[in-house]
């Protein structure tokens, strides 16, 4: 998915209505990629990449810190 993300964001972006910073940031967060929201913002418009790019890298890295630590609490609820 990622890999068809850049490319296939230009064409779907007026359906999706990602014509503002507002929706480039939901859009961001909701893909999470920030290479591909990056590169398929910048081919839709280039003002819109830095707010894609923020959430997506917020999102990145919620997931960094958040998933070891639950992944230590479920680990050390079967095995104790």
């Amino acid at each position: 998915m990622a890999a068809s993300l850049p490319i296939s964001t230009p064409f779907l972006a007026k359906r999706l209505g990602i014509d503002n910073p507002q929706s480039a940031m939901i859009f961001g967060g909701l893909v999470g990629s920030t290479s591909g929201v990056s590169a398929g913002l910048a081919a839709t418009d280039p003002k819109l990449v830095p707010y894609g790019a923020l959430t997506a890298t917020f999102h990145t890295a919620m997931g960094c810190l958040l998933c070891p630590s639950i992944l230590y609490f479920i680990t050390h609820y079967f095995l104790p």
